[in-house]
């Protein structure tokens, strides 16, 4: 009896598959760069835990770095703790724009992959996003800012994989 209890626990273990949205942001693991004018522009997405950890930059400059888990909707991952607040057992980030802090997401779907970042200073929105897309074996990439009442287009570029 305890043999065939065993036996189905492994089996629904194995039809679960694997944990929500870790396939998803595998998928689109990789070095990317580009050379536009304005500086390199390099991402870094890298399985991490069940999420990804995201970084991007620009002519050195970092514009994106944050770590993802998946949420319970399908193809939205939230900011996770990391350095010290994860060794500390925080998982996820208590981000409140309105208390200063930045509130950051990604969302998957199909073919596109979307970072944004949520801040208010000064009463007032700030809002960027790292739109990407495949585009055959590159990358494109657009980085958009809330001016005013509309996103600009910062940034566009195709990014060609890079080596280790």
């Amino acid at each position: 009896m305890r043999g065939l209890l065993a036996l189905l626990l492994v089996l629904a273990g194995s039809s679960l598959g694997a944990p929500s949205g870790r396939a998803e942001l595998a998928g689109w693991a990789g070095r990317w760069a580009a050379e536009p004018t304005g500086g390199t522009i390099e991402l870094r997405i890298e399985p991490a835990g069940r999420g990804a950890a995201f970084r991007l930059a620009r002519g050195g400059r970092v514009l994106f770095d944050s770590s993802f888990a998946p949420t319970d909707r399908p193809g939205v991952f939230e900011a996770t703790a990391t350095g010290l607040f994860a060794i500390l057992g925080s998982g996820r980030t208590a981000a409140n724009p309105l208390e200063g802090e930045e509130l950051v997401w990604a969302r998957e779907a199909g073919e596109t992959l979307v970072v944004s970042r949520l801040a208010i200073a000064a009463g007032k929105p700030a809002i960027e996003r790292a739109r990407i897309e495949r585009a055959g074996e590159r990358l494109r990439l657009r980085l958009e800012r809330l001016e005013g009442e509309h996103m600009a287009v910062e940034l566009e570029a195709e990014l060609d994989r890079a080596g280790r």
